[in-house]
């Protein structure tokens, strides 16, 4: 769980990001693609959490078929707008930062779910399997090296293709050995 979130949490912050989770200028769905299951609503830990109070996900909704999701780690709160979205009958959720530090990336992240109930279960992009691609394949998917702290490129990979790109370059490998990394699997956390 402490994995999970410490990811989650170092979204919001472009400096914990780079080298770690693939991220994306534009929305991975668009307004069609979007869904809204109720049973994501509510709060989820991993199995065997000692302290789900302190460490779990809480997913609410918003306006339409949106969801806010608030990450919680030892009383560290870090809020994302989300968007569960199907392609080709499979389920995807966009997170992005709802708090971003001022001149950083509009950064959106991806998640591939592979089912709700009984547990959420879900597994990132894979940051080496799409860096390993692109050093292959460069024009695999547009994409930028982002600067480093201090200012250098190549420090870490940021896709700029548009929304209908970045569809295209998901479902064509989605189920690409290693594309997606591990499944993390949660339960409902009943607060």
């Amino acid at each position: 769980m402490k994995t999970t979130i410490r990811i989650l949490t170092g979204l919001a912050l472009l400096t914990f990001l780079v080298g770690c989770i693939v991220m994306s200028v534009y929305p991975f769905y668009t307004a069609k693609d979007v869904v809204f299951d109720p049973a994501l609503v509510g709060a989820w830990a991993e199995p065997g959490a000692t302290n789900a109070t302190d460490d779990h996900w809480q997913f609410e909704k918003t306006e339409g078929q949106a969801y806010k999701l608030t990450v919680v780690e030892n009383d560290k709160r870090t809020e994302f707008d989300s968007h569960l979205f199907k392609l080709k009958g499979r389920l995807f959720l966009d997170l992005y930062p709802r708090d971003r530090p001022d001149n950083s990336i509009p950064a959106h992240y991806l998640l591939k779910v592979a089912r709700i109930e009984p547990a959420l279960e879900y597994s990132f992009l894979d940051y080496d399997w799409l860096t390993k691609l692109i050093e292959k394949n460069p024009k695999a998917i547009r994409h930028t090296a982002a600067p480093d702290k201090l200012g250098e490129s190549g420090a870490g990979l940021v896709l700029t293709a548009d929304t209908a790109e970045l569809q295209k370059f998901i479902l064509k490998h989605e189920k690409a050995e290693g594309a997606f990394g591990k499944v993390t699997v949660m339960n409902r956390w009943k607060n």
